[in-house]
């Protein structure tokens, strides 16, 4: 009996090791030899998760990289932008969306419930360090257990079949086709006005999310890169605007030492919003033809560059009248 359960502690460990160097040599490699390069011409970059990604029409924006994905938190962000910033030296500008629903505790669900981990950590998982690996064990073990062996798989066979290419594999610009505000609004009968009850004390903040969005900002700064914080445009109903305050407050204390660039008063008919969150390809049309204008007109040089947007958006408003 000795001998067996000696025997079997052999197997299991010589199994674990098997796993093990199989998962350091696959993610060696991938971290080693995938490609993130785009156009070489590339100097503004814009990162986040459904707002930009339905916002920014890329090939509308001269220069202008898009790689926000819906439903996609700074975690991730965080594991995708390392490469992209190290192999595409020519991004002088990272545009960062800093969005009412991105400081919610919710977005905790975003890091480590089974889905995201599932879909996400199979593709990123090279590219996250020990912590974050730690991070995603400790919150749930189960799912990350089950991403890890999927990991395994996915990054064996992308390396067998030499599918190391994942500048089409992170995101990008979605045309989205919707058009539900209408249906939406009238379906709400009675609008209730929740904000007025909402307070910064009654709002719960994802300490996780904001933390890597720190580190994202930290691994620009680190390698010359400009930070600017931005906010895509919203419907006026859009129920995120709840936490406005709270949301200003860690702008204003957190962030401070950031520029912040306001887009979210963008004036867009019901038709041109996919929903009451996110534009669809009309809406993202017009905006993003504009957003490249006042990029070509030197935005980003403008002393008051809030100010500027402001007033140009006032302009549009009375343009779409």
């Amino acid at each position: 009996m000795k001998l067996f359960i000696k025997s079997f502690s052999y197997f299991v460990l010589l199994f674990l090791g098997i796993i093990l160097l199989i998962t350091i040599s696959t993610s060696y490699i991938e971290k080693n030899y995938s490609s993130f390069e785009f156009q070489s011409n590339l100097t503004y970059l814009v990162v986040g998760d459904s707002h930009p990604e339905c916002a920014f029409n890329d090939s509308l924006i001269p220069n202008f990289k898009n790689i926000a994905e819906s439903g996609e938190a700074y975690f991730y962000n965080y594991s995708k932008i390392k490469p992209v910033i190290l192999q595409n030296p020519s991004i002088k500008v990272v545009f960062i969306e800093y969005t009412n629903n991105q400081i919610n505790d919710y977005m905790n669900e975003r890091i480590w419930a089974d889905a995201y981990i599932s879909d996400r950590y199979p593709r990123y998982s090279s590219f996250m360090n020990l912590e974050e690996n730690l991070m995603l064990f400790k919150n749930n073990p189960s799912a990350y257990t089950n991403a890890l062996s999927l990991s395994i798989r996915k990054k064996s066979v992308r390396i067998f079949k030499n599918d190391l290419d994942f500048s089409t594999k992170i995101g990008g610009y979605l045309y989205l086709k919707r058009d539900k505000t209408d249906s939406i609004i009238n379906s709400r009968t009675k609008l209730k006005d929740t904000a007025s009850s909402v307070t910064p004390d009654t709002i719960d903040i994802s300490e996780a999310n904001l933390s890597y969005l720190d580190e994202i900002i930290r691994f620009c700064k680190i390698n010359d890169k400009k930070v600017i914080l931005i906010r895509s445009p919203q419907h006026k109903k859009y129920a995120g605007y709840m936490n406005e305050e709270k949301y200003k407050q860690i702008l204003n204390t957190r962030y401070a030492d950031l520029e912040y660039l306001d887009f979210s008063n963008f004036p867009l008919s019901n038709s041109e919003f996919g929903d009451l969150t996110h534009l669809n390809y009309k809406g993202a049309a017009i905006f993003s033809e504009w957003f490249a204008n006042l990029m070509n007109n030197g935005l980003l040089e403008k002393e008051d560059k809030q100010d500027y947007i402001d007033q140009k958006i006032k302009e549009q408003a009375r343009t779409a009248l």
